[in-house]
């Protein structure tokens, strides 16, 4: 305990000599205040005289000491200092392991996203949105690929490895602006009400919500409000657009149905076809529920006598 409190006290006495050497000569004092520095585990910066000198957080002055008789302090505030210290080095550190990496263009259909890549790379928002339309309507296959356009019931079989890398593409190149993903999150924070989202992403314009004319009104900037793009047609309704906001490559998974969440759907389902006999028999009859016959062809009983 004695050898710590005395290895902190010299290292505390290193960094006041090497501020003021650093205020009295700057070239000369970079080795002693680098050491101080590596002795306390932080890092230094570099003044624009050129002088490396350690800078601690909440001071002014190079090596973090207001003053000799702070320096001469309680050798246990000079112990949490230096924890704290080697706590904000560990944290940068870790935020430098972490940093994006340029999405691998993967695909479980072989398709090629070069292309797609290329031009949002250069900031070539219209023609990279172009691309991805193309390249939505290969992954829902050969017959949307004939007709040019997609169902929204083949948004379901795309694979989730292809619009995870479609997604990733958009963040990256958009710092975290665009994408499916990204407007999921704008959608359900808006309750998945589609009037509210299209006005936050900035699909409508006016007081009435009309939609902005495609291409012309869209806003092909980087700057453009957050979840612009992709661009997914919603003027003849909102399936398509739903299918993909929840598709598994950005929805969390679908819990398990319950005993109980099974007897509510076929009770659902029991009262939706009472519901349509019912109609049946007013249009003629109640053949319309199956495994009962109509009511034509029933015999009055003998017991009722007449004719």
């Amino acid at each position: 305990r004695r050898d710590y409190q005395r290895d902190a006290t010299n290292t505390m006495a290193a960094v006041t000599a090497s501020t003021v050497s650093c205020r009295a000569s700057p070239t000369a004092a970079r080795p002693a205040a680098r050491a101080a520095a590596r002795a306390l585990a932080v890092p230094t910066s570099v003044p624009a005289g050129g002088a490396a000198c350690a800078r601690f957080p909440g001071t002014s002055r190079p090596g973090g000491v207001s003053s000799t008789r702070e320096a001469r302090g309680s050798t246990g505030r000079a112990g949490a200092r230096g924890g704290a210290l080697r706590a904000i080095v560990d944290s940068s550190a870790n935020a430098k392991e972490t940093l994006k990496e340029e999405p691998a263009l993967a695909s479980d259909m072989e398709v090629d996203y070069t292309v797609l890549r290329d031009h949002l790379k250069a900031g070539e928002w219209e023609l990279a949105d172009n691309e991805h339309r193309r390249l939505i309507i290969v992954l829902a296959g050969e017959d949307a690929e004939d007709r040019e356009w997609v169902y929204f019931t083949e948004v379901q079989n795309m694979p989730v490895t292809d619009m995870k890398t479609i997604d990733a593409l958009w963040r990256y190149y958009s710092d975290d602006k665009f994408g499916f993903s990204v407007q999921r999150k704008i959608w359900i924070g808006q309750k998945r009400q589609w009037t509210k989202f299209f006005k936050v992403i900035d699909w409508t314009t006016g007081e009435n919500g009309n939609y902005r004319k495609w291409p012309e009104e869209f806003i092909w900037k980087k700057d453009a409000a957050r979840g612009h793009m992709p661009l997914t047609s919603a003027l003849r309704g909102t399936q398509l657009l739903n299918a993909l906001l929840e598709h598994p490559a950005y929805a969390p998974p679908k819990k398990p149905k319950t005993a109980a969440d099974n007897v509510q759907a076929a009770a659902s389902k029991f009262q939706e076809s009472v519901k349509e006999s019912l109609e049946g028999g007013m249009k003629g009859g109640f053949g319309g529920f199956k495994g009962f016959p109509g009511l034509k062809g029933l015999k009055k009983p003998s017991w009722m006598g007449g004719d």
